[in-house]
């Protein structure tokens, strides 16, 4: 049976869900005019797909297929554009969900026809300062929420359909008109779309093929193409350009940054083996791919030169001789602790060299060795830069050295989109910088670290542990420098409290295979004089009930949230992060009058959120007011709290960095009561709950459930069964990528 579509006009009453690339409304209907559509038990009917906000309360032209299933039917929309407001009412009723009852009134009474002037680009003489309330950040909002509603539905039409409202969203974004866009595809069609934000090579592949495939069929008819192209689109060098440079990518979304060359061939030719004629040419002469044909390996070629560069700097702070003549050994007592030979070697190599490697296992004692090395500094006049991958992880350095320290973007002055205030123009003037946490540092942040540097003023000192999982993004920079072994290191091995405090114990177990807990005892069992370690026994179907009552007793007994972080392996599925975060928000913070409503969760005053991708735009809010000139970065990982919804975002403290974040960029924040182990990686909390369910075997490994147990600093509970707590410490994560860091350190005694 054919599919049956359908045109019609509604008015939206609620949104049901509202995804980045797909969202739900339950619409009104007047079935009188249109009697074919189906209106659910709730008197609406059901629109989805991947399309444009809507405005609740104004009227749209839909064009959707009729679709059935368990739910009943519904209308997948095929296209949707607003119908023009056509008076003061109705402009301000569109705007309403814009601006607030003031702002509207504002605008309009300035420019009662600003809704017609953003549609057909007449904004030359629009005067800001003239409107009350309403800065460049909203207008732009104002502006993006128009040419979605009445524009982007045209350029649908444009393409036949086939490219959705987000991708005709990321190409007026880039291109601002029909004319530019129809050019730019015409010209780099795989460059074209393979450049906007999510689309990958595979997107733009098929949908390519597919206007190629209407084009090609309706000039068979006599009919107008969707577009032409100058060459066989299906063999071309542009199609193989896009899969190679796509492979590359996704190497090092794996975290690699080389493949072998017969890897990358037969990934390319999986993808475009059409166009597998192109490939040689593609190799040779695109700029943005290395190929070393002495050991066949191949990637982007800016992720080489960055290695490279990381290498030779490396080489220049080994080769650069700056020796302080300190004892040392006045540093050795700190409080009531003495210092053991391998922690004072720390302040040793750094007065000898200009280059140390700090690798630490949990609880062997880096924390005292760089309290120690940090009096030293202090004593002798000595300026050091504190630094850390995320402001948690610099939050945990401040708290235990009692020094400031940062983020690395903020201690290199790093401004967006992409400025560096400390460069190789402009180097820090301190005496050494520290950096904790290595491991989850990438290559091309390193790079960056390294550039602001000058080895004959500065030494540097790396700290990590190896046992930890590596960098989110590409390279393997800790693990290289450790084992090329040409980098003084300091190895700390000993774990003070093993045997006495019940963390130290289990995360040594954990990292050495060890089987701490007692297979038979099927009661809660405490590892440790100080019961640090509680292991709880628990079959998965029960074990969310049990997490929450939990927290909610934690809560009471006292500890702030701040203070307790649930920790699991996934996101998703029946035991991740997600479930744990609703059934955790349900019991502690209930449904207020103070909330927003993004995708299906609810973000409350109150709620802790955790920010998932990088913002190098991030709005600071300050006293009731932001504007997008005043930015600020937030990194990937970093923890806030909900203190503020307005109508049109939320206001989130980050560690006293107040930020604005509107409802288009709230797809990449996530509630934060319960977070992956990955995103955990560099934090701390005074209580920690890890959850290893059966469900979650193949994940677990001993590396995630080591970092999710050292998280804590008081006291850790994991909960799980034994036989998936048994299998996880006896298999380990693979840490070998494949990296030019580690041979290219290899030749620098050779060079």
């Amino acid at each position: 049976m054919a599919d049956k579509i359908i045109e019609f006009k509604a008015i939206p009453e609620r949104c049901l869900f509202n995804g980045d690339n797909y969202k739900i409304y339950g619409c009104s209907v007047n079935t009188f005019e249109y009697p074919d559509v189906k209106i659910s038990k709730y008197g609406t009917c059901t629109v989805k797909g991947d399309f444009q906000e809507l405005n609740i309360g104004c009227e749209y032209n839909i064009k959707a297929e009729e679709v059935q299933d368990k739910y009943g039917y519904s209308y997948s929309v095929l296209n949707i554009r607003g119908v023009k407001p056509n008076s003061i009412e109705s402009s301000k009723n569109f705007l309403r969900e814009i601006l607030t009852y003031n702002q509207a009134e504002a605008l309009l009474a300035v420019y009662p026809d600003i809704i017609d002037k953003i549609i057909n680009n007449r904004l030359d003489d629009i005067d800001l300062n003239k409107i009350k309330g309403i800065k460049e950040y909203t207008f732009n909002i104002i502006k993006r929420k128009v040419i979605e509603n009445f524009k982007l539905a045209e350029l649908v039409d444009e393409f036949s359909g086939v490219f959705s409202i987000s991708i005709i969203k990321k190409l007026y974004n880039e291109y601002t008109s029909l004319e530019k866009i129809r050019e730019s595809l015409h010209a780099d069609p795989y460059g074209c779309l393979c450049k906007l934000g999510g689309v990958g090579f595979k997107t733009a592949d098929d949908l390519l093929l597919h206007i190629d495939i209407i084009s090609k069929r309706n000039m068979k008819k006599g009919k107008k193409p969707i577009l032409t192209f100058n060459f066989d689109l299906l063999t071309s060098f542009q199609r193989m350009k896009a899969c190679a440079l796509y492979v590359l990518d996704e190497n090092e979304n794996n975290g690699n940054t080389y493949m072998n060359i017969k890897s990358f061939m037969k990934e390319c030719f999986s993808y475009a083996e059409e166009a597998k004629n192109q490939l040689g040419a593609v190799i040779n002469s695109c700029e943005e791919i290395y190929f070393n044909k002495d050991n066949l390996k191949i990637s982007k070629k800016k992720t080489y030169e960055n290695e490279l560069y990381i290498s030779e700097k490396i080489r220049e702070g080994l080769n650069t001789s700056t020796k302080w003549k300190i004892d040392i050994e006045k540093y050795r007592n700190i409080a009531d602790f003495s210092l053991t030979d391998d922690q004072m070697q720390t302040m040793k190599y750094i007065c000898e060299n200009n280059i140390v490697l700090l690798q630490g296992f949990g609880g062997s004692g880096k924390s005292s060795s760089i309290l120690a090395l940090i009096n030293l500094l202090n004593d002798n006049n000595k300026s050091a830069l504190l630094l850390a991958p995320t402001g948690r992880a610099a939050k945990v350095l401040q708290n235990y050295t009692k020094h400031s320290a940062s983020t690395i973007h903020r201690g290199l002055c790093f401004q967006p989109p992409n400025t560096w205030g400390y460069n190789n123009d402009n180097h820090l003037s301190y005496d050494i910088i520290i950096l904790d946490e290595c491991s989850m540092v990438d290559v091309n942040l390193f790079k960056h670290l390294l550039e602001a540097i000058d080895f004959n003023k500065t030494k540097l000192l790396l700290i990590g542990d190896n046992a930890q999982i590596p960098s989110v993004a590409c390279g393997n920079v800790f693990h290289d420098l450790l084992n090329s072994q040409e980098v003084p290191t300091v190895y700390l091995t000993k774990v003070f409290r093993y045997g006495i405090g019940g963390l130290s114990t289990v995360a040594t177990d954990i990292r050495t295979k060890i089987e701490t807990f007692d297979e038979k005892n099927k009661s809660i069992q405490a590892i440790g004089e100080d019961k640090g370690m509680i292991f709880i026994p628990l079959v998965q179907e029960k074990a969310i009930d049990y997490i929450v009552k939990m927290y909610r007793k934690l809560i009471n007994n006292g500890i702030s949230m701040e203070d307790i972080l649930i920790l699991t392996s996934q996101n998703v599925g029946n035991y991740g992060t997600q479930i744990l975060n609703q059934e955790i928000q349900k019991a502690i913070n209930p449904q207020t009058e103070k909330y927003l409503k993004f995708g299906d969760t609810e973000y409350r005053l109150n709620d802790p959120i955790i920010q998932c991708a990088n913002d190098y735009k991030a709005i600071i809010y300050d006293n009731g007011n932001y504007n997008e000139e005043n930015k600020t970065f937030i990194s990937n990982g970093e923890i806030g709290k909900i203190i503020d919804v307005l109508y049109n975002g939320i206001v989130v403290d980050f560690s006293n960095t107040i930020i604005f974040i509107p409802k288009e960029k709230m797809n990449a924040i996530k509630l934060a009561y319960s977070i992956s182990i990955h995103k955990s990686q560099g934090g701390q909390a005074k209580t920690i709950i890890v959850f290893a369910p059966k469900a979650h075997t193949f994940m677990l490994n001993s590396n995630l459930l080591y970092v999710g147990v050292t998280r804590a600093k008081e006291k850790c509970y994991l909960i799980g069964d034994f036989n998936t707590y048994d299998k996880a410490i006896k298999k380990q994560e693979n840490f070998r990528r494949k990296t030019w860091l580690i041979d290219l350190l290899k030749k620098i005694n050779k060079n």
